[in-house]
């Protein structure tokens, strides 16, 4: 039964498949029938199977894997199924928590609405049945401590684990009615707070969420929004007693269990903050008490990185000026740079005994002054009495005087702090304060704090600091333009010589400065041409490249990057690229051959965030306007060539060059750019400048004169495939009737089956288009013949009639298998979904369907034509492989008639052929030693015994 497995139709398999579910033996790690649907699962191209094997698989530990992989499958159905099968079979213990949460994330965020439906009805529910109804344990489970209080910054453009835990919630929250929800919500006091002593992550992070919820009904929600939360006043002192208790991260943690609670109340902390922005602001005297407790705690020396940051985010919708915003968060920022310390100052000994000294002689004479004084009012002497008494209070003073002196002394006085955390702590503040502006142009107080702070930062030895700093900086520069020309230079001196984190950091920054102010702000004249025609003359005079030499430059110092081996750089500038060229700031065709080229590069397979990007990016763009289409149209046929000259050791050696090709065909396809009109405006209508332009009428001839260069190329059956899916206009019949000509040029010098009917195919639509054509063509055809024979041997009639036979019979069967080759090669791929499937088609697991027959063509032999016949201008490496093809002609025509191989010299196109398939190399390499059948079309076709006996006559 286990060969019914390996059977070519479908149908048999998945019958066989269900047959065989009772004879799985979950305890053999080594069962022969769950070994087969493993191995199925991953490489069966039919969903029908993939899904039976999905219902029939045991569970057990080691077909989990297979399942969880299934989850990201290219067919909706598969994947709904799967969903189903984790939800049923497996047990959440059985997963870790990174799996629960990849499941979670891939489940609720899917394209798919029916598989985010049965992601948050069947998973999340029978998840929540297994803890008896308890969100809080199934909260626990997913460990959301250290799930939600790590996701500092996201650069991969996924759902944080937060924002699926968050989604999660959510839909749990869907299924269950409001008035249920708050009465099971028991933890709330009177006060309507959870006491600070049960409170914990699980039970801030389900109140925060349950608030957020419930605000989100608007009205219907406020009644149950003051039975959640108390007055925002005291909300704020609760907050503030809970900050309170939070440890000083200057000094530091030691032990594992005070790290582990510092985290917790941590958490804990973001999660209160985040509540203070759920009660309403009208109130006056709460707002007041908001903005004080925001103060206090940017002072406070217990704020992490991320709770400065939601703190900044709380004052932004307390203080709505922009202006008084930066003055006060300019004064936070200085008080704790530059605290106010009190010194205490005292005397040294020596100066102690003088003062001591001097103060007993005051006394003494002190004393004898009120004796004096005592006497002369005795005597009533009270004029010399008075003068006695000025004489006792000026004794008096400098007795306070001295005993003043003789104190410590205190001084308050200001301290400048630049050890890291302290300005790690400042520059966080800014960099936050910074984003929420929109301001054009730069203050005093700004400038002030771009020369004390930032520029400081810059020059830290910490990482951390310096790319804080960096970051702040960046924003800076793009609020005001002369600031970014002026420290551009700098940005990208860090995004080549500094650590990689840095370097993507000031990557990113310089790809901001130029999507805002584009490349002309820099000194570029003319930045939409300037790429377009570097390199294309080498020789121009150096004057006529000088007012480009900085935006060559720069964008040359961009693409470099591309090449780059740390993924996070690649990835960022291709994403900075796509950006400009997607916004019209650069409009170039080698870039965008090198971007299909890194696309296509098995070496990037593992970064989905930069295939997913440029999935999304091609046809976004190409299908933008009539610009973006001869950009697509000028970077077909090198894009084509590249891959086609790349050696064998490079990766590109490995990639399916007709599958590129059938992409940049759907690309610049008018039918497929009037579907992406619909889908984005809701009308069929193309752009204007559009309405007169196609660019497979420029491709197809192009096309026709690349075949007719060298037509015994093993690529010439790849270049018809093309042909026979290019969709030319009625526009002009003179060049429908110059594209007949050639095609049928290229049918009189071809005998290859497949590559005649691919023509054929082309001929149809032409006439169709023209009807006229036909007689035409056979005009054209006749007198190509006839000065043909004036040139060409004579004396061998039958051997013409028989080629002329074969080629006839060629073609009607080329037309009769149109219907059935075209639609693969049309797919319309438009929309950000259809984008989405065109990835996974490409790259993910299992592969697209491979066009057995494109393999095929680059393996045929060609036939020798006589010698008298030139087919024009031929590149230095085919003219090479030409000549070897004619030398050994002769050693060819004494092979075996019935099995002639293939020439030794086309060695490396046939190995070209038979390796660049569309399934994954990984798949490859796992896969070259099993027993799996062998693909036709990596095989090298044979020779038909009547072409070898051909050219036995020939050369005879």
């Amino acid at each position: 039964m286990l060969m019914g497995l390996r059977d070519k139709i479908p149908a048999i398999r998945v019958q066989t498949v269900l047959a065989l579910t009772r004879l799985q033996d979950p305890s053999d790690q080594s069962c022969a029938v769950i070994t087969a649907y493993q191995y199925l699962l991953g490489c069966d191209p039919n969903p029908d199977v993939r899904r039976a094997i999905l219902s029939c698989i045991a569970p057990s530990t080691h077909t989990l894997s297979g399942v969880l992989q299934r989850i990201r499958d290219v067919n909706q159905s598969v994947r709904v199924m799967a969903f189903k099968v984790l939800a049923e079979k497996f047990h959440i213990r059985a997963l870790t928590i990174a799996q629960r949460l990849q499941v979670l994330q891939q489940g609720l965020n899917d394209r798919a609405e029916a598989v985010r439906e049965v992601c948050g009805t069947k998973l999340l529910q029978s998840w929540l049945r297994l803890f008896e109804g308890n969100i809080l344990d199934l909260l626990g489970c997913l460990d959301v401590e250290t799930t939600c209080g790590t996701d500092d910054e996201v650069t991969t453009g996924q759902p944080t684990g937060e924002e699926t835990i968050e989604a999660a919630v959510m839909w749990m929250f869907k299924q269950t009615p409001t008035d249920e929800l708050i009465a099971n919500f028991d933890l709330l006091g009177e006060s309507h707070v959870i006491p600070l002593e049960s409170l914990t992550c699980e039970s801030a992070l389900y109140w925060r969420c349950l608030c957020q919820y419930v605000k989100s009904l608007g009205t219907e929600g406020e009644e149950y929004q003051d039975r959640l939360l108390p007055t925002l006043t005291a909300l704020c002192d609760y907050v503030q007693s809970h900050l309170e208790t939070l440890p000083s991260v200057e000094g530091g943690l030691d032990m594992t269990s005070a790290v582990d609670d510092h985290l917790r109340k941590e958490f804990v902390a973001q999660q209160l903050v985040m509540i203070l922005g759920i009660p309403d602001l009208t109130d006056e005297v709460g707002r007041k008490r908001l903005r004080s407790l925001i103060h206090d705690m940017l002072l406070s020396d217990n704020m992490t990185r991320p709770l400065l940051k939601l703190l900044i985010v709380r004052y932004c919708s307390v203080q709505t000026d922009q202006e008084a915003r930066i003055r006060d968060l300019v004064e936070v920022i200085a008080d704790i740079r530059e605290p106010i310390t009190v010194l205490e100052t005292s005397l040294s000994q020596e100066q102690m005994r003088q003062k001591e000294l001097k103060l007993a002689s005051i006394r003494v004479q002190l004393n004898e002054a009120r004796e004096e004084m005592d006497r002369l009012v005795a005597a009533q002497e009270f004029q010399k009495a008075a003068e006695m008494k000025g004489r006792v209070d000026e004794l008096e003073l400098s007795k306070s005087d001295l005993t003043e002196e003789m104190q410590p002394q205190t001084q308050e006085v200001r301290t400048e702090k630049n050890d890291p955390l302290t300005l790690l702590r400042c520059l966080t503040i800014a960099a936050e304060m910074l984003q929420t502006l929109t301001l054009k142009g730069l203050s005093p107080t700004l400038r002030t704090l771009v020369d004390s702070l930032m520029l400081t930062g810059i020059q830290s030895a910490d990482p951390a600091v310096r790319n804080m700093a960096v970051r702040c900086l960046g924003l800076t520069a793009v609020l005001c333009k002369d600031t970014a020309v002026q420290y551009l230079p700098l940005f990208l001196q860090a995004s080549q010589v500094d650590l990689d984190a840095i370097q993507v950091t000031a990557l990113r920054i310089v790809f901001d400065l130029l999507l805002i102010f584009g490349l002309k702000a820099f000194g570029a004249e003319n930045s939409e041409q300037q790429n377009q025609g570097e390199g294309e003359e080498e020789t121009e005079e150096p004057q006529q490249a000088t007012p480009n030499n900085t935006a060559n430059s720069l964008l040359s110092i961009l693409t470099g990057m591309l090449d780059s081996e740390n993924t996070d750089i690649r990835t960022n500038a291709a994403e900075g690229l796509a950006k400009l060229m997607m916004s019209g700031r650069v409009l170039s065709w080698k870039l965008l051959s090198r971007l299909m080229l890194l696309w296509y590069n098995p070496t990037t397979e593992d970064d989905t965030h930069l295939r997913h990007c440029l999935g999304t990016f091609f046809p976004m763009f190409a299908f933008s306007g009539r610009c973006a289409q001869e950009c697509v149209e000028e970077a077909f046929l090198p894009t084509l060539q590249t891959l086609l000259d790349a050696p064998d050791t490079s990766p590109l050696a490995t990639v399916d060059v007709g599958n590129v090709g059938s992409l940049l065909t759907t690309l610049t396809s008018r039918a497929n750019m009037r579907q992406f009109c619909v889908e984005r405006t809701g009308k069929p209508d193309l752009p204007r400048e559009m309405e007169d332009y196609s660019a497979h009428d420029n491709l197809a001839m192009k096309l026709c004169n690349e075949v007719l260069k060298d037509t015994y190329s093993p690529d010439v059956r790849m270049f018809c495939k093309i042909l026979g899916t290019m969709e030319p206009t009625a526009s002009s019949t003179t060049h429908l009737r110059d594209l007949y000509v050639l095609s049928q040029q290229i049918i009189q010098e071809l005998d290859d089956r497949m590559s005649l009917k691919y023509m054929d195919q082309f001929q149809k639509t032409l006439c169709e288009l023209c009807p006229g054509l036909t007689g035409d063509g056979q005009k054209n055809t006749s007198q190509t013949g006839q000065v043909q024979g004036t040139t060409e041997n004579q004396e061998e009639p039958e051997g013409n009639k028989e080629q002329t036979q074969d080629k006839e019979g060629t073609g009607c069967e080329g037309g009769s298998t149109q219907a059935t080759e075209k639609p693969q090669e049309t797919t319309v791929l438009t929309a950000v979904e259809n984008v989405d499937e065109l990835e996974d088609n490409v790259f993910a697991t299992p592969a697209p369907p491979t066009n057995k027959k494109t393999q095929k063509g680059k393996s045929t032999a060609a036939k020798k034509k006589p010698a008298t016949k030139t087919p024009g201008k031929t590149p230095a490496r085919r003219g090479k492989k030409k000549a070897d093809w004619e030398s050994d002609s002769d050693a060819d025509a004494e092979a075996s008639v019935s099995e002639s191989p293939a020439p030794t010299t086309r060695a490396r196109s046939t190995r070209k052929a038979a390796t660049r398939t569309r399934v994954n190399l990984k798949d490859l390499l796992s896969d070259s030693g099993s027993d799996a059948p062998q693909d036709d079309s990596q095989a090298v076709p044979k020779r038909s015994s009547r072409r070898t006996l051909r050219s036995l006559d020939n050369t005879s």
